[in-house]
């Protein structure tokens, strides 16, 4: 779409254009990354909101740079103050949001990845930006997560009328990123459940992960953290 730019190798952060400026997405993960979504932003317009999908400070690195008002899930924002962040959203919605531009924006709050996780969705372009809600071509973080509800928003999504889906990691796609990730999730914990029914520990477990997938080893916690998250939902 021409209209869109999508910046970043480790995090995607994100500038729409409409008539009236732009409107950001995600910030970057770092100094480099947030001076380039910036500069890529302003370039196209002014500037009219910057929408946090969630939480995490990976993706929260510029915001300090914009002075226009920043949005996110009443939920990701309470986290964040937690978190001591230094740029805090302005606005929040406790569970959906509509901006009406030259095109309607629509943002709706479903947790699941993280307490805050929300998405943005364009309808008129069909262009939705899920955060880490889907991770494309990676594990994704599961570290906080709430499977249930992450299952059903990937679930709703899969209904809406989007014909991009930008996700939180990984190149943008189709519709079909949001079928992946859900029967990633859903073959995920059909595995723990069956590795636990079998007796292994959850070191054993962890190895069966890592003979499947490519995890950094600073994420193996999380991955030990997602075995119990796993087991405390569905036992």
């Amino acid at each position: 779409m021409k209209n869109l730019l999508v910046l970043g190798e480790r995090v995607n952060a994100s500038v729409v254009t409409l008539e009236e400026g732009t409107i950001v997405i995600d910030t970057s993960v770092d100094e480099e990354g947030a001076d380039a979504v910036h500069a890529a932003a302003g370039e196209r317009g002014s500037v009219l909101y910057v929408v946090n999908t969630h939480e995490h400070d990976d993706h929260l690195a510029g915001n300090r740079l914009f002075t226009c008002p920043a949005i996110s899930s009443a939920a990701a924002r309470q986290q964040m103050v937690e978190a001591s962040v230094a740029a805090l959203p302005d606005l929040v919605f406790s569970h959906e949001l509509e901006l009406f531009l030259s095109q309607r924006v629509f943002l709706k709050h479903y947790g699941g990845h993280s307490p805050g996780s929300a998405v943005v969705f364009f309808p008129q372009g069909g262009l939705l930006f899920t955060g880490d809600l889907v991770f494309n071509g990676r594990v994704p973080y599961m570290g906080e997560a709430d499977f249930h509800r992450w299952l059903a928003a990937l679930t709703e999504l899969e209904g809406w009328d989007a014909s991009t889906v930008v996700p939180g990691h990984g190149p943008k796609g189709g519709k079909e990123l949001l079928t992946r990730q859900r029967q990633w999730l859903e073959q995920y914990i059909e595995d723990v459940l069956n590795w636990t029914a079998q007796g292994l520990s959850f070191q054993e477990m962890l190895q069966q992960v890592l003979m499947r997938h490519q995890v950094v080893e600073r994420w193996h916690p999380m991955l030990l953290r997602s075995f119990e998250l796993i087991l405390k939902e569905y036992n």
